[in-house]
């Protein structure tokens, strides 16, 4: 039968394939393609028709880079520059180098350079750049950072003819502090560009919200009444997906270690089982995980089972990911890995995906999840395994509604909707302002403060800043105590003795926080990073770097552990692994408990758990009373909510007088207090009727900053920061305010 559809599409890729350069089009064939893809078709069609920014949306390995570059690459050619014409940023050095051999095989036959820059390249090659600009320049945050503090003379050579911004991965930077810098970064590179360059986002993971927001139009400098194109790739793969559940006893305090062991092994048997024979990726949420089930497997798959986590080495992280994509590999690999194999590196043809525990969020399930089948006419697998304890009589309610296995359908559910969590968008951000004002001063010499409120705040990333706030985080910084910034008689801002050591440190250029931590070597090689609050001692055991380890010796002035071989386990504890909850989640928790569907994904403890969740819901009347009894006068109020409504909820009820428990986020769900229902309930009530500001609910609340810069601020300004992006009153007083009806 004649396919109309594949016809159009066929047809269509012939006409966008004519508009490409003839250069671009001999490399295409010669690496034997067929047709251009749907998505590539509308891109190129998009670069050459208008000039709104572009937003490229599809799963990994759909061709995003194609998509960009064939376009981008073949209006260079046909008009070319003297600098750089094409700026492509990503996030990570492994991102950077594979797009560099992709790119360059595109720019094969086209008398276009290919550069790229991080700490890895040679400074021949950056010389080469500097001497002789042109092409394409692949770079991540950081080093574009390097290129405006240490070599700001050269930027308009460089720049100067700008054409086209390349954001991979565009997802990574929203509502992070790498976002920030780089929507910085971008602002402060337009100056020496003679005419705006056309920004192209390029992201896996976005749900309308997202597209939508802030974030995402600052970043692709889509102006507030300015029109973005968003490309969407809508092929649908077929998906197998399964969620494994294990209900464990709950084991006397003496034998929780042994306990834990015996569901481990359980889990691990059935990932060897479900994983031999085939290239995959098990994904767990907690470093020590990984490490662990990788130990667990190893002996019992015939595939090649590796690790790969941040704590890492770099080169043991690249000896995986070589391994991944080696296609002569004798033998499939199981990579267990954390989050750093979310990103959009090419890792070849993995097969099925795992992952360990509850799904983070439903961005990174989706991420996940289309790691798998890339290929054609293969279907993305993943198995989800899930621990969930057996209640006992004692236990409290919550634990008795099994909530990592409801959190589990949630967010499975929201991702099959469609639905993606949109970024948080901390726009005041003072640790980052900070790096970006010691940046733009050393980038200058010297400039007035008016000039850099203009170039940082009025027109840049950090617009929600006024000028008198922004005057106060000057005086901060160029106070005695601190002297960051000093200024001049004639009234120009200067780095002061702190902020000339802090801009000559080795990791100015990232904004986000690296840690104190001990170096792992074995023999001289670095294996990778431990905490220091780890508290390893000598002759202890360690599973690191997918291999068991005892602790040889400890030279705390150096910070380093040396360790050897051995026969003995420990599971390595690490730190800054929490996960924010949105809202949109926990409210789908509650849809799943309080309704009768079924879902054909899970297995039979699944399905059996969630049953008596709901019917453990339904006895104690969770969804008719806002307040729970828990007996021994205490009480929970049920929110349903995410991180910060939380937080601020739990804020206001203490400004209104009431004690809450310590660890008062039961289950995420419910805030739970020191007193019985009735007068929970009126405190409640009190609260959702409070004038307060944000500000007044910090007053006696311990501030401790969190990010890089925020040792330099003082408490007002941390306060200042944490009031307007992690507290929400209005959100919270909506939430309450069904007390008051």
């Amino acid at each position: 039968m004649f396919n109309v559809r594949r016809f159009l599409i066929m047809s269509s890729s012939h006409s966008a394939f004519a508009r490409l350069h003839t250069g671009v089009q001999k490399q295409l064939w010669q690496m034997k393609w067929q047709e251009l893809r749907a998505l590539q078709v509308e891109a190129i069609n998009a670069v050459f028709d208008h000039q709104q920014p572009i937003l490229v949306s599809a799963a990994t390995a759909a061709g995003k880079t194609e998509a960009a570059f064939l376009p981008v690459l073949s209006q260079m050619a046909a008009a070319p520059q003297t600098g750089v014409q094409a700026l492509y940023i990503g996030p990570l050095r492994a991102l950077i180098n594979d797009q560099f051999m992709r790119v360059g095989e595109l720019c094969s036959h086209l008398h276009i350079p290919v550069h790229h820059w991080h700490g890895d390249v040679s400074a021949t090659a950056k010389r080469n750049l500097i001497k002789r600009p042109a092409g394409v320049l692949l770079i991540t945050p950081e080093s574009l950072e390097s290129l405006f503090v240490n070599r700001s003379t050269a930027l308009r050579a460089l720049f100067a003819h700008l054409e086209f911004v390349v954001i991979d991965e565009l997802h990574v930077f929203l509502g992070t502090e790498r976002g920030r810098q780089l929507e910085s970064l971008l602002h402060r590179l337009q100056p020496f560009c003679q005419n705006p360059p056309r920004r192209i986002g390029l992201s896996a993971t976005l749900g309308e919200d997202e597209i939508t927001t802030g974030a995402v139009r600052r970043l692709l400098a889509v102006g507030a009444e300015g029109a973005l194109c968003h490309i969407e790739d809508q092929a649908q793969k077929p998906l197998g997906y399964r969620v494994h559940t294990y209900l464990k006893e709950a084991p006397e305090e003496s034998e929780v270690e042994v306990a834990d062991l015996i569901i481990e092994r359980r889990i691990a048997a059935d990932v060897a089982r479900h994983y031999s024979g085939k290239t995959s990726l098990v994904f767990a949420n907690r470093r020590g995980d990984v490490e662990q089930y990788a130990d667990l497997c190893r002996p019992l798959m015939p595939n090649d089972v590796t690790v790969h986590h941040g704590s890492l080495s770099r080169e043991i992280r690249e000896e995986t990911e070589e391994l991944l994509k080696d296609k002569s590999k004798p033998r499939p690999v199981t990579a267990f890995c954390s989050s750093t194999l979310e990103l959009g590196i090419d890792l070849g043809d993995v097969e099925a995906v795992g992952q360990i525990g509850t799904p983070p969020s439903v961005a990174s399930l989706k991420q996940r999840l289309g790691r798998s089948g890339r290929g054609e006419g293969q279907q993305r697998v993943m198995r989800v395994y899930l621990e969930e304890e057996k209640p006992g009589e004692s236990v409290s309610v919550f634990e008795r509604l099994h909530l990592d296995l409801v959190q589990t359908i949630a967010v499975t559910q929201l991702m099959l909707e469609g639905w993606v969590e949109p970024p948080r968008d901390a726009r005041f951000d003072f640790s980052t302002l900070t790096q970006q004002i010691i940046s733009v001063i050393s980038q200058t010499g010297g400039i007035r403060a008016d000039r850099l409120y203009g170039t940082l705040c009025s027109g840049g990333a950090f617009s929600d800043i006024e000028m008198p706030l922004f005057a106060r985080l000057l005086r901060c910084l160029g106070s005695q105590q601190n002297d960051v910034i000093e200024q001049t008689p004639t009234g120009e801002l200067i780095l002061g003795l702190k902020g000339e050591k802090l801009r000559q440190s080795r990791d100015f250029y990232a904004v986000f926080l690296t840690p104190r931590e001990y170096s792992l070597l074995h023999q001289g090689r670095l294996l990778g990073t431990l905490p220091l609050t780890m508290g390893i001692e000598p002759e202890e055991h360690l599973l690191f770097a997918g291999r068991r380890w005892q602790v040889v010796s400890i030279d705390s002035e150096r910070y380093q552990i040396h360790v050897a071989p051995a026969k003995g386990r420990k599971r390595p504890a690490f730190s800054g692994e929490g996960v924010r909850v949105h809202t949109s989640v926990r409210q789908k928790m509650r849809e799943v408990l309080q309704g009768e569907a079924t879902y054909t994904y899970l297995d039979e403890a699944g399905q059996q758990l969630l049953q008596q969740a709901r019917r453990e819901a339904a006895r104690v009347n969770l969804f008719e009373q806002p307040v729970l009894p828990l007996g021994n006068n205490k009480s929970a109020l049920l929110l349903w909510a995410g991180h910060t409504i939380n937080q601020t909820t739990a804020l206001l009820l203490k400004c209104a007088g009431a004690e809450l428990e310590r660890n008062f986020w039961t289950g995420g769900i419910a805030v739970v207090a020191k007193h019985g229902p009735e007068r929970l309930q009126e405190l409640a009530q009190q609260a959702a009727l409070l004038e307060v500001e944000a500000e007044s609910l910090l007053i006696d609340f311990p501030m401790i900053g969190e990010r890089k810069y925020d040792w330099l601020l003082n408490e007002e300004l941390i306060k200042e920061m944490f009031a307007r992006d992690e507290l929400d009153v209005a959100g919270a007083q909506a939430a309450l305010s069904v007390f008051n009806h």
